[in-house]
C-alpha cells in the first residue's frame, strides 16, 4: 500500500495548489470540471474496493449519491482520506484466501481482489496524472508535487 499512500499524499498536496474557483474550472465542455474530478477521485478506492466485493450496479450508484462530496477542497479532501481508510482497512482484513477469489464485478469483469485493488491503484493514477496535466496545462501552475518515489 506504499505506493497508494504515495498517490493519495499527492493527490492532497496537488488539492493544495489549487484556489476553491479552480474547481470550477473545465478544460473541456464534454468532461468533467476539475471538481467533478476531484470528487469521483475522493470516492474511487472505496467504490473500486464495493466493486471487488461484489456490489451491484443499484448499490454502486446509492453509494456515489450518498458519498459525494462538497464541491469544496476541504470536503473532497476529507472524503479521499476517508475512503482510502476504508480501502485499506478492508483490504487488511481480507485473508489471502479472500485475496485470491475471483468475483465478477455488475458490468461483467472478473478479477481476484488482488487485482481489483491494482486496477485501483492504476484508476487513482490515471486520474492523479489528469488532476497533474489539467494544473499544468490549463492553469499554467507548476505544482511542484512528487509523483513517483
Amino acid at each position: 500500500m506504499k505506493q497508494m499512500d504515495l498517490a493519495v499524499e499527492s493527490i492532497i498536496k496537488l488539492i493544495d495548489t489549487l484556489k476553491e474557483e479552480d474547481l470550477a474550472i473545465k478544460p473541456t465542455q464534454e468532461k468533467w470540471s476539475i471538481g467533478e474530478l476531484l470528487s469521483h477521485m475522493s470516492v474511487l478506492c472505496k467504490a473500486d474496493f464495493l466493486i471487488g466485493a461484489g456490489a451491484s450496479e443499484e448499490e454502486l450508484e446509492r453509494f456515489y449519491v450518498e458519498a459525494e462530496p462538497e464541491a469544496n477542497k476541504n470536503a473532497i479532501t476529507e472524503a479521499l482520506v476517508q475512503n482510502y481508510q476504508y480501502l485499506k482497512e478492508g483490504i487488511a482484513s481480507l485473508t489471502e484466501e479472500e485475496l485470491l477469489r475471483e468475483t465478477t464485478s455488475f458490468f461483467g469483469v472478473t478479477h481476484s481482489r488482488y487485482e481489483w485493488l491494482l486496477d485501483t491503484q492504476a484508476h487513482l493514477f490515471h486520474h492523479r496524472g489528469q488532476l497533474h496535466s489539467m494544473i499544468v496545462h490549463v492553469l499554467k501552475r507548476e505544482p511542484n508535487v512528487r509523483l513517483f518515489e
